[in-house]
């Protein structure tokens, strides 16, 4: 009879090759980064990349982004920290190679912040600062990483601000005119309509605000019902023992 075992190593090793997860990537982090940028702004973003060989020991290190009239600053470094080469360029395609001794890697991009496309109230609409893809030969490609920046202009970040402090109002009144209000608000922002939306924002927060008070004060005027209840209940009580005869002789 014929062992089963071979064919049971087969069936393991094909399963097991199902839960491997892909070979680590380059490691890729960001230096310097802005939270945002004023739309023609000059911007300037660097990040530092490091473990580059754990995959191949020649590729191509591919970078694109959405800063208008953008250049690219590479520095290579080797394992004692000193610098191989610098290079500068309008687009970013270069060759990382483990014969070179390089160990690590720092980019800098240089640019414009672009006009915005779509507003976007949530999340806020971004612009795309750095892609930077890790090509090997043959062509074969997968991302290292991307860093997006929140881009706006004067007009946009005034509509944003005043649906941000009508957004806090609404949620702590839940009042529904407030929030159809502000529901308004938001939708005149995407559509670039800005003062629309900072009007309709004032009316969503001064909703929020008269809802607010009205529940405040009927609260106040429950709490005064039941606090007067007691007094004249108490009140009663005690006429009542004082005019009830004494038991004791």
């Amino acid at each position: 009879m014929t062992s089963k075992l071979p064919s049971l190593l087969v069936v393991l090793a094909l399963v097991a090759t199902l839960f491997v997860g892909p070979a680590a990537a380059v490691d890729s982090s960001a230096q310097t980064l802005p939270e945002d940028a004023e739309v023609g702004s000059d911007v300037e973003a660097s990040f530092e990349l490091t473990q580059l060989f754990d995959e191949y020991e020649t590729w191509t290190l591919e970078g694109e982004t959405e800063l208008q009239d953008a250049t690219w600053t590479v520095k290579l470094y080797d394992q004692g920290g000193n610098q191989i080469d610098t290079v500068e360029t309008d687009s970013l395609s270069q060759e990382i190679d483990i014969d070179d001794g390089v160990n690590r890697v720092e980019i800098r991009v240089d640019g414009t912040a672009p006009a915005v496309d779509n507003y976007s109230y949530d999340p806020p609409q971004q612009f795309v600062a750095a892609n930077l893809t890790q090509t090997a030969a043959g062509g074969s490609q997968q991302a290292v990483a991307s860093y997006r920046v929140h881009h706006y202009t004067q007009e946009s970040a005034e509509a944003r601000s005043a649906i941000d402090d009508a957004r806090e109002a609404v949620a702590a009144s839940s009042s529904d005119s407030g929030q159809a209000l502000l529901n308004s608000a938001i939708s005149s922002y995407e559509n670039e309509n800005f003062q629309n939306a900072i009007d309709s924002a004032g009316q969503a927060e001064e909703e929020a605000s008269q809802n607010r008070m009205l529940r405040m004060g009927a609260m106040g005027l429950v709490a005064i019902v039941v606090l007067v209840a007691l007094i004249g209940g108490g009140y009663r009580l005690y006429k009542s023992r004082q005019q009830s005869p004494s038991r004791l002789r």
